[in-house]
């Protein structure tokens, strides 16, 4: 059954993601300021941020045409690697700040739901989104399948993006149907980087910062999913479309009804656990998954209750975790962090909401 949830799901992208939408290669433009907001409470739109990192101005306040006052104008767009996003806003009050340099748009965290998206797939298999240093992929590659059903892809930011999903587990109980994910760097199946702007691969010697943010909210009965950070190194700093000799598998939250993710694969009680940035994490290891042809670390955020693992809001220290598997040898400082994927393996559907989102690398802040 492992074979179908994880590794599968990796390797029949192959050719189809060939398609997907990658970065423009254009020169950087001047950044924008974000549009004003409009009567009856709605927001002004983001500032378009240059990749040379000037940040766009905050929008105007909305003007009120009804007893309730108009929103705010949405923050500035995000500079360096970000690309263009749209913030969130704040009741009564003008536009916010400029947004923070990194893979994050500028919506605060918890102001996100799908009434604010401004880009919706409801058709195809493998539509994206580019948010310059990261690209929002739909990656429905098991559409197929008994069960699969259908899924809505939808982003208002890099930081404020979800998926409606109606799939349900029917025939092969717990195979995925789709990965719907934040892609950073390389993916399975692509020749090189799709997206030019990512600032991967990074030398694991020369790795001096890497942390990561993700708070969701998932509804809905019956469930069965795993929220996954897929991080790959290779040992080149220019893979091709196989297989990636290390994967690092963060399982942040998984809903499980069968108890398979939570007991079996990662031990249950019995397993190994590490700490990192104050989570505790059930570790896996293994060299039998295709994810990878080395080595992959499968660490399961903790606590337990019943059916659900893990947490639904995670700032993660991601350097600490990878200093500790290249001081047990796992990871080698002469491999490349070429990729970071995040997103829902769905089994069963439901609504996911990414309700704020990040990766910081080297350099880049940390938004707020």
């Amino acid at each position: 059954m492992r074979a179908l949830v994880t590794p599968l799901s990796r390797f029949l992208l192959v050719g189809s993601l060939v398609s997907l939408s990658g970065c423009s290669d254009a020169p950087p433009t001047e950044a924008q300021g974000g549009s004003p907001g409009v009567p009856n409470n709605q927001a002004g739109s983001g500032g378009v941020a240059s990749v040379a990192g000037t940040t766009g101005s905050s929008g105007a306040a909305g003007s009120s045409t009804a007893p309730t006052a108009g929103m705010g104008g949405a923050s500035g767009g995000v500079s360096g690697h970000a690309g263009s996003a749209t913030g969130g806003a704040s009741v009564g009050m003008g536009g916010g700040g400029a947004g923070s340099v990194g893979s994050g748009g500028s919506a605060p965290a918890g102001a996100c739901d799908k009434s604010m998206a401004t880009w919706t797939d409801t058709d195809m298999p493998y539509a994206s989104k580019d948010f310059g240093g990261s690209f929002l992929r739909k990656n429905f590659w098991n559409q197929k399948v008994d069960g699969a059903g259908t899924l809505t892809l939808w982003a208002a930011s890099s930081r404020c993006w979800g998926v409606d999903a109606t799939s349900v587990d029917a025939a092969s109980s717990g195979t995925v149907k789709s990965y719907p994910d934040m892609a950073r760097g390389w993916v399975v199946g692509t020749a090189g980087f799709q997206n030019p702007n990512s600032g991967l691969p990074i030398l694991v010697s020369d790795l001096k910062k890497a942390k990561i943010r993700w708070k969701m909210t998932v509804t809905g009965s019956p469930m069965r999913q795993y929220a996954l950070w897929d991080i790959y190194f290779h040992e080149s700093a220019m893979p091709g479309r196989g297989a990636a000799p290390v994967n690092l598998m963060i399982k942040q939250r998984v809903v499980d009804p069968s108890g398979y993710e939570q007991d079996k694969e990662s031990a249950g009680d019995a397993a190994v656990t590490h700490t990192f940035s104050g989570i505790t994490f059930r570790e896996n290891k293994n060299t039998g998954l295709k994810s990878g042809s080395r080595i992959v670390v499968e660490l399961f955020a903790t606590p337990v209750e019943g059916d659900n693992m893990g947490i639904d809001d995670m700032t993660l220290d991601l350097k600490e975790v990878i200093d500790y598997y290249v001081q047990d040898g796992s990871i080698k400082t002469t491999d490349y962090l070429t990729s970071i994927q995040t997103g829902w393996e769905v089994v069963a559907g439901g609504t996911f909401v990414t309700n704020d989102f990040w990766t910081a690398l080297q350099d880049e802040p940390e938004p707020n």
